[in-house]
């Protein structure tokens, strides 16, 4: 599944939420940083003091991490299942970049074929979910 939001312009504000994707597992650690950098193509390095875990910089933002979250159910999105989370932020306020780096790099991150992924838009608008082929149904 997957939806579009509208473009920045007349009656659509420019970029005010953020492009998240919750993902599970959350561990081993040290394989999710490496994946999650690989797959937005930077280098992730432990932040100290802030509410983030690693954060990477990307041409004109930056891709932030947190290990756990406490976000539960809400609009239909089942956050609580997954372990962690990542923000991807455009220092330019580019909603229309923001959201095709945050495709790209959930794109890489299902090619892997080992995570459940959501990607949301200011944890309110559900734009893709994925899983592993593997992942049985009930």
């Amino acid at each position: 599944m997957t939806t579009d939001l509208p473009s920045p312009g007349p009656g659509n504000p420019p970029l005010s939420g953020y492009y998240s994707i919750f993902i599970h597992p959350g561990k081993p650690v040290d394989a999710l940083i490496s994946d999650i950098g690989q797959a937005a193509g930077t280098i992730l390095h432990p932040v100290e003091g802030e509410f983030i875990d690693y954060a990477g910089k990307l041409e004109r933002g930056a891709v932030e991490v947190e290990l756990s979250h406490e976000y539960e159910e809400d609009r239909g999105i089942l956050f609580e299942r997954y372990d962690s989370l990542f923000t991807i932020r455009d220092f330019d306020r580019d909603r229309e970049r923001q959201g095709g780096t945050a495709r790209q790099i959930f794109r890489n991150l299902a090619a892997l074929d080992r995570y459940w992924l959501v990607l949301v838009y200011d944890l309110q608008t559900l734009i893709n979910s994925a899983s592993p082929s593997s992942a049985q149904t009930a």
